[in-house]
């Protein structure tokens, strides 16, 4: 079967790197309680039966990357017994679970994996390659994977229905959109958004290498619950959303930074429109570019303003897949070879998604407890997907939080340098929603200690140098 766009995009990062973790998606779950590890495996293989992409292969056909749905769903789950460890050994040992790369031609795209440090103490880890998953689909997963077992517990087969259409609908509806009337139109319509844009990019720590690792690292970071609120209410009086705001604050700095004043970044979004495709596992994503241009004089509103039509009309044109445009040629590389972007921001609210087991609040390792089958049930928070792109600001938004997670390459930077943009991201918030109207030029980029600092390498013995 035919793969979609953002696919095939992601099976061409897999034959690159087949042994890097960077589009593992996880979830990790401490389980108290007395697992039964025959009604697991079976719950496991309940889910896949319910949805085709757990249970499909990987490969190629006649020079094309294609899906091989079985109907003998292949062999996922394993118990990992390690009795008498610590805790620290028990998580080490889930994290490396975590990381394990995934063979999509011979044992598919999901991986369970229980690790067991007594009869009533241990992690299930669920791992799932970003081939057939978003963040959606991880928390269908999840929902139905603790629904069956506590059906098997009760002594009943599982109640899961499948889902009326497939991913494969999904394909299909993308690749008859790609070559219709109106599909040409928005292709066009990106190729005069991309004319003359180039990828925004930081100074570097290191070359590009000619072939990446996709190995990285992530900096976690906890916007201040006084910096959210005065983000939410400024972005409100600015008439844009809180995401354009944060999002034109990324751009300010950027420019600020570098000096750049046309360039793209990424935005993902999700595909997944309607109910018909909401119990559908399966990648509805799409990053889309949105492009800035700063001028002198440039406002910060203003900025707030453009950031906010620009990702209206990505989410507008976002059924035409990202992954088949390319920069025009003379844009500052070859069309058709490199991303459009090397940094990507997007918001997500996980609060919502994950209502089966709720998230671990921000720095806390182990969410609050939930209850299957006699079984204590809290999710384990767990970096992941780093190494994807340059840099890549997730945030998390709850009722009245947003966490930061800067995911980034280790070929290019080191946590020093993205540490110290985390710093300068969450000033330049400040600064903006104390005053929005500030020209993007007069944004001051240090804080008075930092200002201070900066004095005082000025000054030797006393004397200026």
């Amino acid at each position: 079967m035919p793969l979609s766009a953002v696919q095939e995009a992601l099976w061409a990062a897999y034959r690159i790197a087949p042994r890097s973790s960077a589009y593992n998606t996880v979830l990790r779950l401490r389980v108290r309680g007395g697992v039964d590890i025959d009604l697991l495996k079976r719950a496991v293989r309940a889910v896949q039966e319910r949805h085709e992409q757990l249970r499909s292969l990987f490969t190629e056909a006649e020079g094309r990357p294609c899906r091989i749905p079985l109907e003998e769903p292949p062999g996922c789950f394993a118990l990992q017994d390690l009795t008498g460890v610590g805790e620290d050994q028990l998580l080490t040992a889930s994290q490396q679970a975590c990381l394990a790369p995934f063979e999509l031609e011979a044992s598919g795209p999901l991986r369970v994996v229980l690790v067991r440090r007594s009869p009533h103490d241990s992690v299930l880890m669920i791992a799932v390659h970003h081939i057939v998953n978003d963040f959606v689909s991880r928390a269908l997963i999840v929902r139905d994977l603790l629904a069956a077992y506590t059906d098997l517990a009760a002594g009943a087969d599982p109640q899961l229905p499948p889902p009326t259409v497939s991913y494969a609908d999904h394909v299909e509806q993308e690749r008859r959109y790609v070559v219709s009337a109106a599909g040409q139109e928005t292709a066009a319509r990106w190729g005069r958004l991309l004319a003359g844009a180039v990828p925004a990019e930081f100074p570097l720590d290191r070359p590009r290498p000619a072939v990446r690792s996709y190995e990285g690292d992530t900096v976690q970071r906890q916007l201040p619950a006084d910096l959210v609120s005065s983000l939410t209410r400024c972005a409100e009086s600015v008439g844009v959303t809180p995401f354009a705001f944060v999002l034109a604050a990324f751009q300010a700095l950027f420019h600020r930074w570098t000096g750049q004043d046309d360039f793209l970044v990424g935005v993902p979004a999700t595909t997944r429109v309607g109910r018909r495709v909401s119990e559908v596992v399966g990648c509805f994503t799409n990053t889309f570019p949105v492009r800035a241009r700063c001028h002198p004089g440039l406002t910060f509103d203003d900025l707030a303003a453009a950031a906010d039509r620009e990702v209206l009309r990505g989410l507008r044109d976002g059924r035409y897949p990202s992954a088949l445009l390319s920069l025009p040629t003379g844009a500052g590389r070859d069309a058709g070879r490199a991303p459009l972007y090397h940094m990507a921001l997007f918001m997500v609210d996980l609060e919502k998604m994950y209502r089966s087991v709720p998230r671990p609040p921000e720095g806390v390792m182990e969410g609050p407890s939930t209850h299957y089958a006699g079984l204590r049930v809290a999710m384990i928070d767990t970096p992941q997907q780093e190494g994807q792109m340059d840099l890549i600001i997730r945030l998390e938004r709850g009722m009245t939080t947003i966490s930061a997670a800067y995911s980034y390459s280790t070929d290019v930077f080191d946590r020093m340098s993205v540490e110290g943009f985390a710093d300068g991201f969450e000033r330049i918030l400040r600064a903006v929603v104390r005053t929005p109207g500030v020209p993007v030029a007069e944004i001051p980029l240090t804080d008075a200690d930092d200002l201070a600092e900066l004095l005082e390498l000025g000054i030797s013995d006393g004397h200026p140098m």
